[in-house]
């Protein structure tokens, strides 16, 4: 009885968390470039929060921005590695995904993120018109398999949000980077628990990134920034899909 109450108190605090999330997220993603709406969320942020915490993320993202790990990330004209992408349940080799047509590959934070959340809506809202062009668009994070279906059905995104956990596939692309103690307290002071969404206590996360993996498998368009803030537009992503079939 207690395991009973237990899991369901922790699916109520699962629950919370994503109504949270959805209600900072706010942006449709509709209407003006996802630039905008990122800027706007900063501009937000740095009215809302104290002083301390702002000093302490923008302490962090110029930390990150001088270890070099955007530069060790996997590049254009590189091979992408041939992961094994678990679809749900089903397991496939990427080069199965990209043999059918260009893959785009969008490794965010987590559910928790806003930013990230912003992103995959302005993603969503195009979907359509990759989907014309012939590509797949998978979206990864070291959430959990059940908080990866979370926030799909939360944000009601209509392409594949696929759980990374212990980063195996964003590791092989060179993205993952141990967080700061004094940042995940900070996180979780706000509410937010990463343990929680990744089901571990490591204390990882991936830089935000987005490839366009070709048909031959190379890497056609990368887009790879340690401050969380900055996302490939996904206008820019379209083109590049587009310019493979040229």
């Amino acid at each position: 009885m207690h395991k009973n109450l237990g899991g369901f108190v922790l699916n109520i605090i699962i629950s919370l968390l994503f109504v949270v999330g959805a209600i900072a997220a706010g942006d449709t993603g509709r209407g003006g470039s996802l630039g905008d709406a990122l800027s706007q969320r900063k501009k937000t942020f740095t009215e809302k929060m104290p002083k301390e915490v702002i000093a302490l993320h923008e302490k962090n993202i110029e930390d990150m921005k001088g270890s070099g790990l955007e530069k060790k990330a996997l590049n254009v004209g590189k091979k992408a590695p041939d992961v094994m992408i678990n679809f749900h349940g089903e397991k496939r080799a990427l080069s199965q995904v990209y043999s059918r047509g260009p893959v785009v590959l969008k490794f965010y934070r987590g559910g928790w993120c806003p930013y990230c959340m912003t992103e995959l809506k302005h993603y969503d809202n195009m979907i359509e018109e990759f989907k014309k062009a012939g590509a797949q668009v998978l979206a990864f994070a070291p959430d959990t398999e059940a908080m990866s279906r979370k926030t799909q059905s939360t944000h009601d995104l209509s392409f594949d949000v696929l759980s990374d956990e212990g980063h195996a596939i964003a590791r092989q692309f060179g993205l993952v980077y141990k967080m700061d103690d004094k940042v995940v307290e900070g996180l979780k002071k706000n509410g937010i628990d990463v343990t929680l969404y990744q089901g571990n206590d490591k204390k990882e996360l991936s830089i935000p990134a987005t490839y366009v993996i070709g048909q031959d498998g190379s890497i056609a368009f990368a887009y790879v920034d340690a401050d969380y803030r900055q996302r490939a537009e996904p206008e820019d992503v379209l083109k590049a899909v587009k310019a493979l079939k040229k």
